[in-house]
């Protein structure tokens, strides 16, 4: 028997090379749709540049029964433009700058390599990154820097027709949450609650996650513990006591005061993701002797009916 062993310690990286090509818009997709926010608010896809939505309301008015027609009530069409912004990440990866360091054993033998290593990790880290990043976006941009407005100065706009916007409910003198007064301030935001949407079975309370911890302190020590199978702390959701409103932390309210309660399907978050140039994808460029990251998406916010949707007024 030899006692001759063969040991291969190179790593052939060479199928990771389609990996992301293969799986690219998957990623971008998942990027975009499994954001905090996007997983419960209307997401509206097959936006170029500014799109309107399409928004139906009705005044019904009932008459004593009598001969003849008499023409009363309205149907109203009416319609918000959202805007997405089209961005991209661009990044570079030289195979050569790992010579040196202990990445350099995994690339390929020889002088000509055209993956690098843990390709399949670094698209899966990008794809959590560009969630965050669009988690953050929609909730916070600006249109003084960026094409459209985030949730946060869309519902700062109360009661000043700017961009069309009616105006949002605000409940005034109202101050930070804390784990002793938490249950109590957004009771202040429920009681107002219009009695058009009062009964609507979407009704979800967005906070900061560090608000959200202080609202679960307070619920704890309120006794509240009867909690049905889908109220679960462990999944960073419950429903406010005697209610049927979600509450539910996002990370696009991290470090700000502000609470929303709104219907889910009054806030909108517009994307492309019809387009095939929505994607994540590596690839070896050979001009360059690099490998190159590309995401390409769009992104926008817009709400419907802002004179139902209930703030705070906090920063």
């Amino acid at each position: 028997m030899s006692n001759n062993k063969k040991y291969d310690f190179s790593f052939d990286l060479a199928g990771l090379a389609t990996y992301t090509d293969e799986v690219g818009g998957q990623l971008i997709r998942r990027a975009i749709l499994e954001g905090e926010t996007a997983k419960i608010i209307r997401v509206q896809p097959g936006i170029k540049g500014t799109q309107a939505i399409n928004l139906l309301d009705s005044t019904l008015v009932v008459q004593e029964g009598s001969c003849g027609w008499n023409t009363s009530g309205a149907t109203t069409f009416t319609q918000r433009d959202i805007t997405v912004c089209d961005l991209k990440v661009n990044e570079s990866l030289c195979p050569r700058d790992l010579n040196d360091y202990w990445l350099g054993q995994l690339l390929q033998p020889g002088s000509y390599n055209e993956t690098v290593p843990f390709e399949a990790q670094i698209a899966e880290l990008k794809t959590a990154q560009i969630s965050q990043y669009i988690e953050n976006l929609i909730w916070g941009a600006s249109s003084a820097t960026t094409c459209f407005s985030g949730f946060k100065q869309l519902l700062a706009q109360v009661g000043s027709g700017t961009t069309g916007n009616a105006g949002n409910i605000v409940v005034t003198g109202q101050t930070a949450l804390t784990s002793t007064t938490a249950l109590a301030q957004v009771d202040n935001l429920v009681t107002v609650i219009p009695d058009d949407i009062a009964d609507a079975d979407d009704l979800v309370i967005f906070m900061s996650h560090a608000n959200y911890r202080k609202y679960l302190i307070n619920f704890r020590t309120a006794n509240y513990f009867h909690f049905s199978p889908d109220q679960s702390f462990a999944e960073m959701r419950t429903f406010h006591p005697a209610t049927n409103i979600l509450v539910h932390p996002v990370g696009g309210l991290n470090g700000s005061n502000l609470i929303v309660l709104s219907k889910a399907s009054y806030m909108f978050m517009g994307t492309d993701l019809l387009s095939d140039s929505e994607s994540l994808r590596m690839f070896y460029s050979q001009d360059f002797d690099e490998v190159r990251l590309r995401a390409n998406f769009k992104v926008g916010a817009q709400v419907a009916f802002p004179e139902f949707i209930i703030t705070n007024g906090l920063a």
